[in-house]
């Protein structure tokens, strides 16, 4: 079966999923709720239908990586003009004649060479075409640096940044001498898709890159307060009314993965897709710690968090419940200005998604409403967003966050350490692997409160 028909079947099987939990919804609406068998069968259903949103999220990256690798090949002939009036002939040569597979085994011979381990004569060449240094401990890679999108490229159907950008659209303007062009597409791809699993703020965030971790100051302005004047006829207009302006800077964090340890066996089976794995490792491990910042930071010596920076919209009547019209008082506590946009969401827990799936409206409509192919569930209409490290329903916590999270701001500095620990576990006959990334987070327009929060009585 392609992989194509396989999320075909998924979404029919979400679709049937999503009508037992409508119609089992329907039966604990009464004074009586659920029996325990009604209850068992309850939560059975919820958890396949979330098994099957992880499921078809795997599916759809695959066949996201399928197509970027098949538009790989033209992407390469048609820049490679392009360099030859920018970086000259001899490195658009040697950059031009960089394949996947190059830069695969020049991370494998870069990954194995601290054991001891023989390198043959196509890593040899291959490194020597990257022009990469197997015998530097260190690689200093532009992982996340990406292009620029223009109006809403980089969003997609589900209202906020669906993925980061692939390594195949942007890394072969990439020739620098750090790395560039020479990172494998199968390390960035599972080093970006393992940040994501864990970063439900990530996906909806407005995500920039920046070359260097130098303070970065983004002006802001609130001028909601003022409004023009009526005039008579022959009336001076007044006095100058300012703009009031301000300043938020973002800093860039530093974060350690701590070091992923490979034995000398995993080294040496040619078959294993080694740098596919240490990025998923590492990029779990970031993902884990940053998405945590990114949730509940205090802005002091680490990122602002979304929860953390959000305003309060609605205190809930139950201390570990939530009913329709507080959501619906939660969305309609935002300005605006903030209502429309591709951003425009709400994010919670899952066990938070679970419980409000058996609420209605006064007229009798579910407020949850599964995602057709391709998109997010939606919640009063708007889409829903799976955050872990979201708060729960728990007295004095902000269970639900509502409003605009493309002003959300995600920092990411380009520049990426990637250490080699040769002799660290050496008595363990194991090599230890490191990466090191710098990154930010804050609200803007704090002021008007762009994003607000439902916090449990």
């Amino acid at each position: 079966m392609s992989i194509a028909d396989k999320l075909v079947e998924l979404q029919e099987q979400k679709n049937k999923l999503a009508a037992e939990i409508r119609s089992l919804a329907d039966k604990g609406q009464g004074d009586e709720g659920f029996t325990p068998e009604e209850r068992t069968q309850w939560e059975t259903v919820n958890a396949a239908y979330d098994a099957n949103d992880e499921e078809r999220a795997s599916y759809q990256e695959k066949l996201d990586i399928a197509a970027r690798a098949a538009s790989l090949e033209d992407k390469v002939e048609r820049q490679a003009s392009e360099w030859k009036s920018e970086i000259g002939e001899a490195r658009q040569i040697r950059a031009g004649n960089v394949t996947e597979e190059h830069r695969a085994l020049t991370m494998q011979a870069w990954l194995c060479h601290s054991n001891g381990i023989a390198i043959n004569e196509r890593q040899k060449e291959a490194a020597h075409l990257c022009g990469i240094n197997v015998e530097s401990p260190s690689w200093d890679l532009d992982v996340f640096t990406r292009s620029a999108p223009t109006g809403n490229q980089g969003w997609d159907s589900r209202g906020g940044r669906g993925r980061l950008e692939s390594r195949a659209d942007t890394y072969n303007s990439l020739v620098d001498a750090e790395g560039g062009y020479t990172v494998p597409e199968g390390f960035v791809n599972q080093l970006e898709r393992s940040m994501l699993a864990y970063g439900g703020v990530r996906r909806v965030a407005r995500v920039i890159s920046t070359a260097t971790g130098n303070s970065l100051p983004w002006p802001t302005s609130d001028d909601t307060a003022n409004s023009g004047a009526l005039l008579a006829e022959e009336t001076d207009m007044g006095d100058t009314v300012r703009v009031p302006f301000s300043v938020i800077t973002f800093v860039a964090y530093k974060y350690s993965s701590k070091p992923v340890r490979i034995s000398q066996e995993l080294l040496t089976d040619s078959a294993f897709n080694l740098s596919a794995e240490i990025g998923s490792a590492l990029g779990e491990r970031i993902g884990r710690i940053t998405e945590s910042h990114f949730t509940s930071g205090t802005n002091s010596g680490q990122p602002q968090g979304v929860e953390a920076g959000s305003a309060l919209g609605v205190t809930a009547a139950g201390t570990a419940a939530i009913t329709a019209d507080e959501l619906i008082d939660l969305q309609d506590s935002i300005d605006p200005a903030y209502e429309e946009g591709p951003a425009v969401g709400w994010m919670m827990k899952k066990a938070t998604r679970s419980a409000i799936r058996k609420l209605k409206d006064s007229n009798g409509q579910y407020l949850w409403v599964a995602g057709l192919a391709g998109e997010a569930d939606s919640l009063l209409g708007k889409p829903l967003t799976v955050n872990q490290t979201m708060p729960g329903m728990t007295t004095g916590l902000k269970s639900v966050l509502y409003g605009d999270f493309s002003k959300y701001i995600i920092r990411d500095v380009a520049g990426v350490a990637f250490h080699r620990l040769e002799e660290r576990y050496r008595e363990f006959d194991q090599t230890g692997f490191v990466m090191f990334s710098r990154h930010d987070g804050r609200i803007l327009d704090a002021g008007t409160d762009p994003i607000k929060h439902l916090i449990q009585a």
